[in-house]
């Protein structure tokens, strides 16, 4: 019997360290530049200092909303990481680094990246040649390539004594078994990043700069993605109704305002309570978001609503955008027409009506995003609904200073549960989307945000492939197992039955014969739990 125990423990432990190694690790130091009041403020760690006479600049990053800085010539960014020695040496021996860059064109003989050492009197430790490779004459040069006036996600993972790879948006780029401790390539106290003392460090891009105490495996490398992933914007108003003492509380931005009457109610999960709105009532949203996109109103945002239906095939109205609008502006139709409109869809005539319908006494997560002269798209538990007709800048669907929430003017609103409500002032991604998850997926804190993925569905290899990829995975109660494919709008294109699975571990064999090149998502569903993974195709 001890025996036993003694094995289960060892497995359980095993596994756990598999799980964990899923994820990735807590940052040291994370600089992202996007206040162009402070280019060296950071955000995790010491701020950085700059070397040299010519100032930093302040410019585009690689998405809407992402700054970057702009490093010329003779000038540097002396990094303060505070990792203690490491790996057996004197220097800090086992680190990564994350740099995400653009080179503008064309690609000079040589622009370096960093010094590992803390004075900028030797010559950099890692460079781009001018035919886009990658690498140092110790440590050899990379066979793929980059290209000038494009963004990339570099990961420089080491482990002096064993080994020092260098990843691209995930893909390895170089690799160099048997770097010694303490060799050069180990880290010092103060590197120079885009530091070297004989001109060869040009005028180069970085929208975002980390550090870690640990070297990242390749699993991470790839959950880590490319520089247009610059993790979950902040709300700027959330409301989640979990104190029936006061259910117009906010958690962030300004309290709501009611009109009628509402009542708390059981939510989701047993710690996620709700709020009843009912026909006639509704709530009043201050969000406090200013216009953009250069129009007179806010025409990109994203709200989030967490709800249940008590019945179907009758009118919902989830919101009125204001004074543009003299009727609600989205709902659940009661039922179908002669247009195709099925019962118990989202939509509204201007955007037309989802293919999916929804059920009564069931929770639902639903995120709109909306970008106005590019895309309206409703998203329910992380899927892709409605890809709606494009609205006009400044049009029906720009917001007014204040947001409707459940009101429509002439009774199509109904009694509806909600246990979430929150906004934001850019268009939530289908990544961010899948994020999100479910109504059950309750953030704990302000500004944090629950990832529903489990340690079930492992990253698949080789990632990116071109033909054919594996994705393992770990069933740990019975349970029946469903895969989906997913696009990058998050869009289903394709389900995979994979039947009753006992616990253990499987792989999925996937075959990209029916995908073009780009981005995609595989979602796993098994006893109610998802988890998902980016799988990227080249061809």
């Amino acid at each position: 019997m001890k025996t036993k125990l003694l094995l289960l423990f060892v497995f359980i432990t095993l596994l756990g360290a598999i799980s964990a190694s899923a994820s990735v690790p807590e940052r040291k130091g994370w600089w992202k530049f996007d206040d162009a009041s402070d280019l060296m403020k950071a955000t995790i760690g010491n701020p950085l200092t700059p070397y040299g006479d010519t100032p930093n600049e302040s410019v585009n990053g690689p998405v809407d909303g992402n700054l970057a800085i702009s490093d010329p010539i003779g000038h540097a960014l002396i990094m303060d990481h505070g990792i203690a020695p490491n790996g057996g040496g004197l220097n800090v021996n086992e680190y990564s680094f994350q740099i995400d860059f653009y080179v503008p064109s064309p690609i000079p003989s040589y622009v370096c990246f960093f010094q590992t050492g803390p004075m900028n009197d030797a010559d950099g430790d890692l460079f781009i040649k001018a035919n886009g490779t990658i690498g140092l004459g110790a440590l050899g040069w990379s066979t793929k390539t980059i290209a000038a006036d494009t963004w990339y996600r570099m990961i420089v993972s080491a482990k002096c004594g064993e080994y020092y790879r260098v990843y691209i948006n995930g893909e390895l780029f170089l690799e160099k078994l048997g770097i010694a401790v303490d060799s050069r390539h180990s880290l010092k106290p103060l590197p120079y990043i885009f530091g070297d003392d004989d001109g060869e460090d040009p005028t180069i891009f970085c929208s975002e700069l980390a550090i870690w105490d640990v070297p990242l495996t390749e699993d991470q490398a790839i959950e880590l993605g490319d520089a247009s992933q610059t993790g979950f914007p902040e709300r700027k108003g959330y409301w989640q109704f979990d104190d029936s003492n006061d259910l117009t509380k906010a958690t962030i931005g300004s309290p709501l305002v009611l009109t009628g009457t509402q009542t708390a109610v059981a939510g989701p999960t047993d710690s996620n309570h709700a709020t009843l709105v009912p026909l006639g009532s509704y709530l009043t949203m201050n969000h406090g978001i200013d216009p953009n996109l250069g129009g007179a109103f806010v025409n990109e945002w994203t709200l989030q609503v967490d709800f249940s239906l008590p019945k179907t095939e009758t009118w919902y109205a989830f919101f009125q955008t204001g004074s543009l609008s003299d009727d609600a502006d989205l709902f659940v139709s009661s039922s179908a027409n002669s247009s195709g409109r099925a019962p118990n869809a989202i939509g509204t005539a201007s955007t037309g009506y989802s293919a999916n319908t929804l059920q009564a006494n069931t929770w639902y997560r639903m995120l709109v995003s909306v970008k106005n002269g590019e895309f309206f798209r409703v998203y329910i538990d992380g899927l892709l609904w409605l890809e709606g007709a494009i609205q006009p800048l400044d049009g029906r669907w720009a917001l007014d200073p204040v947001l409707q929430i459940f009101q429509d003017n002439d009774g199509d609103d109904g009694d509806i549960n909600c246990s979430e409500l929150a906004i934001w002032n850019v268009a939530l991604t289908a990544e961010q989307a899948l994020e999100l998850g479910d109504a059950t997926n309750s953030s704990s804190g302000i500004g944090s945000i629950a990832i529903r993925n489990t340690a079930e569905l492992g990253q698949n290899y080789p990632n990116p492939f071109t033909n054919n990829t594996s994705f393992p995975y770990t069933i740990q109660e019975a349970g029946r197992v469903t895969f989906r494919i997913l696009d990058p709008t998050g869009a289903q294109i394709n389900v995979i039955d994979e039947g009753i699975k006992s616990p253990g571990d499987y792989k999925l064999e996937l075959n990209s014969s029916k995908m073009g090149p780009g981005v995609y998502y595989l979602q796993m569903i098994i006893n109610n739990r998802t988890s998902t993974k980016r799988m990227i195709v080249v061809k």
